[in-house]
């Protein structure tokens, strides 16, 4: 594919799934608000955007690189630009007295360090080939193991609101 083309395909696939995501909260909103129609009506844009979204997330995977030079981008480029990012916005939010979001960005910034030494993991061949990972769904947390912890060590919720991704699909 083209290189202006694979630009186009990217950064539509933020807009999109952005729109996607903005649409499911203006729902909430609507909901919230007593108008069933205007949320049912957002729900099923964010739901049209998602698949959207889905399509060119397809076409991007055709655009990645190797493995060895995806791990690199991500664990040397994106992941600390993240950490980059969400530390400069917690400062932001704890000098203008945001406590509520200086803890968002601040537990985030920790998940994404969490990135960093399973990554560390990976590289030095500790990573079970059949690796099962829990995820906070409040928190994005990432526990590697064969249970999810009790309460998330970041953002306390329990361990019912753990998604398990890999071998084990089960909590217990």
């Amino acid at each position: 594919m083209h290189a202006t083309l694979t630009q186009h395909l990217e950064k539509l696939f933020l807009k999109t799934s952005r729109g996607a995501a903005r649409k499911a909260i203006y729902a909430l909103r609507a909901r919230q608000s007593g108008e069933p129609a205007v949320a049912a009506l957002y729900e099923a844009m964010s739901q049209s955007e998602a698949a959207q979204a889905r399509r060119l997330l397809i076409q991007l995977r055709g655009q990645t690189h190797t493995n060895e030079e995806n791990l690199r981008t991500c664990f040397t480029e994106e992941t600390p630009a993240l950490i980059n990012s969400y530390n400069a916005a917690a400062l932001q939010a704890e000098q203008l007295g945001e406590q509520a979001m200086h803890n968002i960005f601040s537990q985030s910034e920790r998940v994404e360090r969490i990135f960093l030494s399973l990554e560390k993991k990976v590289a030095r061949g500790q990573a079970a080939d059949q690796a099962t990972y829990h995820i906070c769904r409040f928190c994005g947390f990432i526990r590697e193991g064969a249970v999810a912890p009790e309460e998330c060590p970041i953002c306390t919720a329990p361990r019912s609101r753990f998604h398990t991704i890999g071998k084990s699909l089960r909590s217990p």
